[in-house]
């Protein structure tokens, strides 16, 4: 191996173990331990641009909706998921894939297919409205099975299509003569598992009335949290803790793998 890949694999071994040295997740302890813990969903100016934990029940004032497309799905976040028929060789030797239009090279070639997207509404815990940047921490992974039979996408009909027990709509309607060919596309939604009136905490930055996930503090960035239930200060900390006790070890033995594989092929070379 070149002895400047080793050179580069211990400089980034040993970037790596600094950052683990300097990393400030002792400022954004302190920021929790002290947050206003409020349970009534009340907003007190005085606590505008700090941390707040906000614990109690949710609720979803308006669905996301795909305006593109006319789709919602009475959730508060819709993932709308495409992929687009690539195909790659020539003559007898075309090979065909479904790529996701999640990535950028796939997305700058297939300019006419509809892109990937996260859709939000609005939800409320108490008088605080959840801001996008909070929405965005909340999983999304439901997969949608009740699809409109109408649809269409800037004046192209879709079709409906399932693979795999996963529902799609799709600009091609299908035969056996004719299947997809390079350029078509599918979309598919996930939705959130987010229930009316689900008991949450929520750890995030007042704006406002919103609810910011992330945010600058007292010179820390901080990005926001949430958690199933009701959880006590003392459990957010908890989880925190050991959460970053795992990350602090994973990124010393990663800091560690790179330095030894660094002196190792430079020995080697």
């Amino acid at each position: 191996m070149n002895k400047w890949v080793s050179v580069v694999l211990c400089i980034c071994g040993l970037g790596l173990g600094g950052m683990m040295l300097t990393g400030d997740s002792d400022g954004g302890r302190v920021l929790i331990e002290n947050a206003p813990y409020i349970t009534d969903g009340k907003i007190n100016p005085d606590h505008e641009g700090k941390v707040v934990i906000v614990a109690g029940k949710l609720k979803t004032e308006k669905p996301a909706v795909d305006e593109e497309l006319g789709i919602s799905f009475d959730s508060p976040i819709i993932r709308r998921n495409v992929h687009v028929m690539v195909e790659k060789g020539s003559g007898s030797d075309i090979k065909r894939s479904w790529e996701s239009m999640a990535s950028s090279n796939i997305a700058r070639m297939y300019k006419s297919a509809p892109p990937v997207i996260t859709f939000y509404g609005v939800v409320k815990a108490g008088d605080f409205i959840l801001d996008k940047t909070l929405l965005k921490k909340f999983a999304a992974g439901v997969n949608v099975n009740s699809l409109p039979r109408t649809v269409s996408y800037k004046g192209t009909p879709l079709y409906h299509e399932t693979e795999s027990g996963i529902h799609y709509l799709t600009n091609r309607e299908q035969n056996l003569v004719f299947p997809h060919l390079d350029g078509d596309y599918r979309i598919s939604y996930t939705k959130s598992s987010l229930e009316e009136n689900q008991e949450k905490t929520l750890v995030g930055v007042q704006k406002g009335n919103r609810l910011l996930g992330e945010g600058t503090v007292d010179g820390i960035e901080f990005f926001g949290q949430e958690w199933n239930g009701i959880l006590t200060r003392e459990n957010i900390l908890k989880n925190n803790d050991n959460f970053n006790f795992i990350l602090t070890v994973l990124g010393y033995a990663l800091s560690v793998a790179l330095i030894a594989g660094g002196i190792y092929s430079f020995k080697k070379s």
